[in-house]
């Protein structure tokens, strides 16, 4: 049985968090992003179940809807974030400030400044640059900055978006760490870890835990070389989700295997280190799906398209990305297959075409499509404001009952009409 069967299909019907499609469409219109609560609930479970000694740090870039952070705070998720906008979303959601860790590649000193006037877990340090300049924004503030490494490995990892290994804007280079950051004099600011993210979307699972075991034995080394305590390793994430029919689910016990056996090798010689997976997409991607409505079909020389009121403008990622997600006509989701069609959307370039040769049952005006794998990376890397098109509402679903999450922002709310002078 495939994820959407398995999550979306109740006695031959669309159905998520107990609501069936026509309690969706009757109070919203399409298009929009609908997400179930329990399979976010479900995703933290199966994290914490593998990884008791880890926190699980929820990264905000995959989905930085409130609704969605506060639900995991909930749970017992800490905050990864990487911008201003997301330290304040955290603290507006009730993050702690010890629970929040702050990586990007180019903080601007802004960004920088506020985490450390409000007593962020740690700032992960990106370049030596960025070190000095974490060290200076402390002196001027009289506030101790607590700072963590993030280290370029030397690893060869496989993945589809790999992060290490080459050169690379992300991190310091592990053979030059020692010697670099030894040559900074801090002055207000402490080195209290080590980060490194290896790859996105990892589903080898021997290969993710590979990364593990490598991360613990170089923050154990560096720790000794450079000379600091040993307060929080942060192993990344990168935990992938399947597509497709021919990728594997990620096999979290194996991963545990060499996840306990770092935990025993860095706690027995810092018992109190913290031990940190940052994770967003295998919490969120699963359980988002964008909806749109079929607003007519058409042949084209020997292909045949479904076009809909929803696409590229509104779901970027598998134009841009060339991420194929599963599709499906909702409320024909168990009907036999008649064909392979390209769904293109309203947008007025060819680009907009977000699913090539996808066998469904024959379409017709008014049906209803769903993306799935749509929440991680879905609305938060949309939203554009070609065609004037607006931008869609964001729906939660929860056993049974729905909440609008984001409200839908119809063009005209971002017109500014200032007369020139």
């Amino acid at each position: 049985m495939d994820h959407v069967a398995r999550h979306f299909v109740r006695s031959g019907r669309f159905s998520i968090d107990g609501l069936d499609l026509d309690g969706l469409l009757s109070k919203h219109c399409t298009p929009f992003y609908v997400y179930s609560a329990s399979l976010i609930r479900a995703k933290y479970a199966a994290l914490k179940e593998h990884f008791p000694a880890f926190d699980i740090f929820f990264s905000f870039k995959a989905n930085p809807n409130l609704a969605i952070a506060r639900m995991l705070l909930g749970l017992g998720a800490s905050a990864d974030v990487s911008s201003l906008g997301e330290i304040k979303g955290a603290f507006r959601v009730g993050f702690k400030p010890g629970d929040i860790l702050f990586v990007g590649p180019a903080k601007t000193e802004e960004e920088v400044r506020y985490a450390i006037g409000n007593g962020i877990a740690a700032v992960i340090a990106e370049s030596p640059e960025e070190i000095r300049m974490i060290d200076e924004l402390a002196v001027k503030l009289n506030k101790p900055a607590r700072v963590m490494l993030r280290i370029n490995t030397l690893e060869k990892p496989t993945a589809a978006e790999i992060m290490v290994g080459g050169p690379s804007k992300f991190g310091i280079d592990e053979e030059t760490a020692v010697e670099s950051v030894r040559a900074i004099g801090l002055k207000h600011s402490e080195i209290v870890g080590v980060h490194s993210y290896a790859a996105s979307q990892a589903l080898d699972a021997e290969a993710v835990g590979a990364h593990v075991a490598y991360v613990a034995d170089m923050a154990l080394r560096l720790a000794g070389q450079i000379g600091f305590d040993l307060k929080c390793i942060d192993f990344g994430g990168g935990f992938g989700v399947p597509y497709g029919d021919e990728d594997q689910e990620l096999d979290l016990a194996r991963i545990a295997l060499d996840a306990d056996r770092a935990r025993d090798k860095v706690l027995a010689t810092f018992p109190g280190c913290r031990l940190a997976f940052e994770v967003g997409r295998y919490l969120t991607a699963e359980a988002g799906i964008f909806v749109a409505r079929v607003l007519r079909t058409k042949a084209s020389r020997g292909k045949e398209f479904i076009l809909a009121d929803g696409g590229m403008s509104q779901f970027s990622r598998p134009v841009f990305l060339n991420i194929s997600h599963p599709v499906r006509l909702l409320n024909k989701i168990a009907e036999p297959v008649t064909g392979e069609f390209e769904v293109g959307g309203p947008v007025c370039t060819p680009l907009d075409v977000s699913a090539h040769a996808v066998p469904l049952p024959r379409p017709q005006v008014g049906d209803t499509i769903g993306f799935f794998n749509a929440g991680a990376y879905g609305y938060s890397m949309s939203m554009s404001n070609f065609m004037s098109l607006g931008w869609p509402a964001e729906i939660m679903a929860d056993d049974g009952y729905l909440s609008v999450i984001r409200k839908a922002h119809p063009a005209e709310d971002f017109f500014v009409d200032q007369p020139l002078k």
